[in-house]
């Protein structure tokens, strides 16, 4: 892991991570589940294969299977393991042109405030994420991942 990596997902760990725990999501570092009724709703902190950026992925799918009673097996409850048709991204906008979409944090060096106010942002636009989980909302910052 880089430097950057690290100083970011320390302030992702102080900020978002309560922030998603107040959402009634339970997890650390970047799997985070949360389970309303038969709904499971899943969300992962992807970040980027070069460095300097993440997303933040999530879906809603069954956690019990509707007609048996059954729970979903274990390793379907991954975002990745969905088909894209059910996930949705929270995605910076305005910010550089990458092609992952991610929110950069390339180049803020030692500066935690930059990580800070970053993952200060992301928690901002966490009801976003519940919103398109709950209604299928599109918000300013969420691309649905099959669009």
């Amino acid at each position: 892991m880089s430097r950057e990596g690290d100083a970011m997902r320390r302030s992702l760990k102080k900020l978002v991570v309560p922030a998603l725990n107040a959402l009634g999501f339970k997890g650390a570092r970047s799997s985070f589940v949360r389970i309303e009724a038969d709904d499971l709703d899943l969300l992962t902190i992807q970040y980027g294969k070069y460095g300097g950026e993440f997303i933040l992925e999530f879906a809603r799918t069954v956690y019990r299977d509707p007609e048996t009673g059954t729970v979903v097996p274990e390793e379907k409850m991954d975002v990745i393991n969905l088909s894209p048709t059910l996930r949705g991204r929270l995605e910076q906008r305005g910010v550089g042109v990458s092609v992952f979409k991610g929110f950069s944090f390339a180049g803020f060096g030692n500066d935690a405030s930059r990580y800070d106010a970053l993952a200060a942002q992301v928690a901002g636009l966490l009801p976003q994420v519940d919103d398109w989980l709950r209604t299928r909302t599109i918000g300013s910052h969420i691309r649905a991942s099959a669009v």
